[in-house]
């Protein structure tokens, strides 16, 4: 679940790439093995399969523009929603309701997403991407090893049922997620994305990532998260779609 990114493509102005290069080793592990070490290493399928729900807040920063605000990610089941607001840029919300996947800002007013679009959405709105990347992805296949914030790491391709193929980086130390690269179809085109997951804390058993920062169009934005609560109780229509979202829907009809 947050052991992933977040979805990004409603952030596309705030976030880049960082191309990396392949590694070679002698004994390299597969990449369903690393898949389920992380999983092992984030506190273990039984942990998971506990938590129906999550929150999380804190603070977002759009580095290098001193321009910062509150972040709020929710999720339940396979729905999530996220909501962020910066100064002259106002609120930047998006969700995923299980069935319609959706955003909406000031730049681009309401939308809701298709194709790869929608696809990318549901996969990032699982609680636990760990345990059930095999509902999402055709394979997962060990590149080699490569540094990650001075460390070393494990380097996974995964390629999705539907959209372009991921890579994941995993601590060869810890076995956790600490990177993931992709390219997000958006209504801007096609975005190379960089996401850096550290700060790793034990909230209930579960190893989660306290800070998130990601990079796309030569823009950093950062994610610190002051609270992490796992199975909060959540109003029944959080992750329903806004008005304007719904109004869109009508049209489709």
């Amino acid at each position: 679940m947050l052991n992933r990114t977040t979805p990004v493509s409603a952030l596309i102005f705030l976030t880049g790439l960082l191309l990396a290069q392949p590694a070679n080793s002698a004994d390299i592990p597969t990449g369903d093995s690393l898949m389920e070490r992380s999983l092992a290493s984030s506190g273990g399928a039984s942990a998971f399969a506990k938590i129906k729900s999550a929150a999380m807040t804190g603070k977002v920063e759009l580095v290098g523009h001193n321009l910062s605000g509150p972040v709020q990610i929710f999720q339940q089941g396979d729905k999530s929603y996220t909501a962020i607001e910066l100064p002259g840029i106002g609120k930047v919300e998006e969700g995923f309701d299980g069935k319609t996947a959706w955003e909406t800002n000031s730049l681009q007013g309401p939308r809701i997403k298709d194709g790869e679009e929608k696809a990318v959405a549901a996969r990032a709105s699982r609680m636990n991407l760990m345990s059930t990347w095999r509902d999402f992805y055709k394979s997962a296949h060990t590149l080699g090893e490569e540094s990650v914030a001075g460390k070393p790491a494990w380097k996974v391709e995964l390629t999705p049922t539907e959209g372009k193929p991921e890579t994941f980086y995993f601590d060869k130390e810890s076995g956790l997620l600490v990177r993931m690269t992709q390219t997000v179809t958006t209504a801007l085109g096609e975005i190379p994305v960089d996401v850096s997951l550290s700060d790793y804390r034990t909230v209930d058993g579960i190893k989660t990532p306290f800070a998130m920062t990601q990079n796309a169009m030569s823009q950093v934005m950062s994610m610190h998260f002051d609270k992490v609560e796992w199975n909060p109780a959540l109003p029944e229509n959080k992750f329903d779609p806004p008005p304007a979202i719904k109004a869109l829907l009508d049209k489709k009809k």
